[in-house]
């Protein structure tokens, strides 16, 4: 009997044993996996501050020139940080650089699209001189964006209906560069070349 109970404590023992090595291997194991997952994040952190310092190392400043279909031009001045002048162009490779000064860049860029003053207060109407014109806000407050052409209103008076000419003496509003186009492409037909070429002849000889 005392044979069969020191039997069953020594098979007792070994399986502890067993069990607890099973235990540490797979202990181990774990660790082991995460120490793997977790160093090419710390590799990768440790890489971006040593570059931190190389970037932003010196300040520019750059002026961009906007020119618009409808003929307005704006600029805007702005400081920028930046590794080096080859950033500069990169940034800006869309652009036409226009003149540069040690750190001080000028670009340009036209706009195939209408200027926010255009869009907001737009509108076509006649001159006095019956020149088709631009302006911002209704044409009587004379407030003038951009000139075309001179037109001929005789031709315009007999080809359009009369409360039509009105609208266009009243000035046309426009918020798109779809109805720039559209107006301009409409009125086009009725333009007094022959006047504005004697008009051109009368500014060279002056």
């Amino acid at each position: 009997m005392w044979q069969q109970n020191k039997r069953k404590s020594k098979l007792v023992f070994l399986w502890m044993m067993v069990i607890l090595l099973i235990a540490l291997l797979g202990g181990c194991s774990w660790l082991m996996y995460k120490s793997q997952q977790e160093t090419p994040i710390s590799e990768q952190a440790a890489l971006e501050e040593e570059a931190e310092p190389v970037l932003a190392s010196m300040e520019v400043s750059i002026v961009l020139r906007k020119s618009y279909v409808c003929g307005v031009e704006s600029e805007e001045k702005l400081s920028q940080m930046v590794a080096s002048t080859d950033q500069v162009f990169q940034d800006y490779q869309d652009w036409q650089l226009l003149s540069q000064e040690g750190n001080h860049f000028e670009f340009s860029r036209q706009i195939n699209d209408l200027a926010p003053i255009c869009k907001e207060k737009g509108y076509f109407g006649l001159s006095k001189d019956g020149i088709l014109t631009l302006y911002e806000g209704p044409p009587e407050e004379q407030k003038v964006i951009q000139t075309f052409f001179q037109m001929n209103t005789k031709k315009l008076e007999s080809a359009l209906p009369t409360n039509e000419l009105e609208f266009l003496q009243k000035g046309i509003r426009i918020t798109d560069i779809a109805e720039y186009n559209s107006i301009l492409s409409s009125y086009e037909e009725f333009a007094n070349l022959t006047g504005n070429v004697e008009k051109k002849a009368e500014a060279d000889e002056g």
